[in-house]
């Protein structure tokens, strides 16, 4: 017996990248989907509060919906978007990012400053990874939707055109590596090819423009128009810092950064380049947020700004001690919405007022969704 259809008008997009719309007064959630759209789906899963479907038929498309660029969208799993127009995906993203932030963070009005666009959609990539399957007949690419099963490409339009380049030289020369490896074009434009295994992403930027203007936004969001006079007494606790990608820029104008790693590879890379470069104002602290966190307060280093980058869990493991360490302010990186929002309810709830955020575009047609946030101790 086959499944009934329905017929759903898109009304707006979730985070997880999928359309939203109502069927018989409940939520339905369609991949593919764009707002706008008028779609006859059918219905794959029930629950209590939703249901999830698939397209059947569109029956009237949006005005932002766009023919997607690539020939394995749908397909492979690494975009969700490439069929909605470019400005309608930042636009998305930023409402997105409020409506996360007033549902879980229980900010009522949150200012949200608005969101910084990629210059360019496409080939932006500096680095993708691959998966390897020799079961039967080789295949290199990426996973499905929600499966491990590989989908075999010759190209990312996401990716540089040098990466582009590159795997289809392996691909030509059957030079493919027998495992899961990363292709990655570094600062000096040289591309290299390395096993996952051996792969450090602490080393370089997946979007370097986009990277740039989050680093501008973490300078503005700490330094503000200050006096230079003023930013050298300021003492930075950075944590989650990597190998210095906000650390370098932070001892440009502070007077001292802490900065707290747990890989002790990054923190060898960040004390080399702090002493290659003879810069006397920055510690490094080999350890986790937590750890660290507590050596400064051991010390009783006061501390005006806490800096923080957390992975995409958050940063629950380290929000008590930040409070008992009460910086002036708190700026937080996010690659999440939904973990920066849980976090920011926490320290909205105890000693913080919530100032503002900017959400950056880092990852043109997919979801995601980076901000830089602004605390104040309240």
């Amino acid at each position: 017996m086959s499944t009934p259809t329905k017929t759903v008008t898109i009304d707006r997009l979730a985070f997880r990248g999928e359309g939203v719309g109502r069927v018989d007064q409940k939520v339905v959630f369609v991949p593919y989907a764009v707002p706008g759209d008028v779609l006859k789906i059918k219905i794959l899963e029930k629950h209590k509060t939703f249901d999830r479907g698939e397209i059947c038929e569109i029956l009237t498309p949006s005005e932002f919906r766009v023919k997607a660029r690539c020939e394995y969208f749908e397909k492979c799993g690494g975009c969700q978007w490439q069929n909605i127009a470019y400005e309608e995906q930042t636009k998305a993203k930023e409402e997105i990012f409020r409506q996360t932030l007033i549902r879980v963070a229980k900010i009522s009005e949150p200012k949200i400053l608005p969101m910084i666009p990629a210059a360019n959609p496409w080939n932006y990539r500096q680095r993708i990874q691959l998966k390897v399957d020799f079961s039967s007949k080789p295949k290199v690419g990426f996973y499905a939707p929600e499966s491990h099963e590989i989908v075999p490409i010759e190209k990312c339009d996401i990716a540089d055109s040098k990466i582009n380049e590159t795997l289809q030289a392996l691909l030509k020369k059957g030079q493919i590596p027998t495992r899961a490896f990363e292709i990655s074009v570094f600062e000096d434009g040289n591309v290299h090819v390395m096993p996952m295994d051996h792969v450090d992403r602490y080393f370089s930027q997946a979007h370097p423009e986009q990277n740039h203007q989050m680093v501008q936004a973490v300078l503005n969001f700490v330094f503000g128009r200050a006096d230079p006079v003023f930013k050298m007494r300021k003492n930075i606790l950075e944590l989650y810092a990597g190998s210095g990608n906000f650390t370098f820029p932070l001892a440009e104008h502070a007077g001292r950064v802490i900065a707290v790693e747990e890989n002790e590879k990054a923190v060898k890379v960040g004390e080399l380049l702090t002493e290659e470069n003879q810069i006397s104002n920055i510690e490094w602290i080999s350890g986790t947020s937590e750890w660290g966190t507590k050596k400064v307060l051991r010390k009783k280093v006061p501390i005006d700004t806490v800096v923080l980058d957390p992975p995409r869990a958050g940063a629950s493991d380290v929000l008590d001690l930040i409070m008992v360490l009460k910086p002036k302010n708190i700026v937080y990186v996010s690659c999440d919405p939904n973990t920066l929002a849980r976090d920011l309810k926490e320290l909205t709830k105890r000693f913080y007022r919530f100032d503002y955020a900017q959400p950056i575009d880092m990852f043109p047609q997919t979801y995601h969704i980076e901000s830089v946030t602004k605390l104040s101790l309240a």
